[in-house]
């Protein structure tokens, strides 16, 4: 029996994050209080950029999946990207920067998340740029 193979631009695993995203920033936005080793970690300014980031790259990120029309589909993905960059690479610096030993797995979570945001950026971008060279935009 042959084996089929489903493609397609979005990745399950990026369509988990981007709602996980959007749910935790909604939720913090919306006056959750964050886990008080956050609290203790960032000043109020930067956790509310960190909210922000989670927030705008989760709903831009998901409505990237709505749009009909790949090349802008792929412009907002690209735009999300940088946010799902930035938002977890942010939470694993400051915990690395609080010192505790204990925050490994934590750590190489947010980072890994972070590195894979940036590949799936570079991703895009590559198929952006094969849409513009072919005349499609």
């Amino acid at each position: 029996m042959p084996t089929i193979v489903v493609t397609g631009r979005h990745r399950p695993h990026e369509v988990m994050f981007l709602i996980l995203s959007t749910t935790v920033g909604v939720a913090f936005v919306a006056g959750v209080k964050p886990p008080t080793t956050v609290e203790q970690l960032f000043a109020p300014w930067l956790l509310w950029i960190w909210y922000l980031l989670l927030l705008g790259s989760g709903v831009i990120g998901l409505v990237s999946i709505a749009l009909p029309n790949t090349y802008r589909a792929l412009v907002l993905e690209l735009a999300a990207m940088y946010g799902q960059i930035a938002a977890p690479l942010l939470y694993g610096l400051a915990l690395i920067a609080s010192g505790v030993s204990a925050a490994g797995f934590a750590v190489a979570f947010f980072l890994g998340w972070s590195g894979a945001s940036a590949w799936r950026g570079w991703q895009v971008w590559r198929a952006m740029r094969a849409l513009q060279q072919a005349g499609v935009e």
